[in-house]
């Protein structure tokens, strides 16, 4: 029997700014390096003006949540006319630095919630798998009556 590959966790949460869009950061992720990511975002597009380039990171375990701690935490901040949804406007109180470390400092919290969260639907799965087995047992007795 083959063994399913197991899907890399640990990267990057990156934060690319374009030279020709000002005033805007796409948070991203990659499992790989940020090298490679750019390679891949320079690549000639006749409809992306500009470079990118990434020079804040944040290193973790678990890009996906990571990424998506980043996303909630700049919703309110999203380019919603952007086809992507990593395009953010930076907040004028704000810097790309300053965005990033307050995912980095967030992060172990976030990391805490899910898990509770996580533990939590586990165990309202099992109440209703439970519920499903009472109702099935209890169907004879409660609903015959010859």
């Amino acid at each position: 029997m083959a063994r399913k590959k197991r899907r890399k966790k640990s990267g990057i949460v990156y934060f690319a700014e374009n030279s020709r869009i000002k005033n805007m950061v796409k948070i991203g992720l990659t499992v790989d390096s940020a090298v490679k990511r750019l390679e891949s975002a320079n690549k000639r597009n006749e409809f992306m003006p500009g470079r990118w380039k990434i020079n804040i990171k944040v290193k973790t375990n678990n890009v996906e949540r990571t990424e998506e701690l980043a996303h909630k935490l700049f919703e309110k901040y999203h380019d919603k006319e952007s086809i992507s949804n990593e395009m953010f406007f930076i907040p004028e109180d704000l810097t790309v630095k300053k965005m990033a470390d307050i995912v980095r400092s967030k992060d172990a919290q976030y990391k805490d919630f899910k898990e509770k969260e996580k533990e939590r639907k586990r165990k309202i799965e099992e109440e209703k798998r439970k519920l499903k087995e009472l109702e099935e047992s209890s169907k004879e007795d409660l609903f015959n009556f010859d």
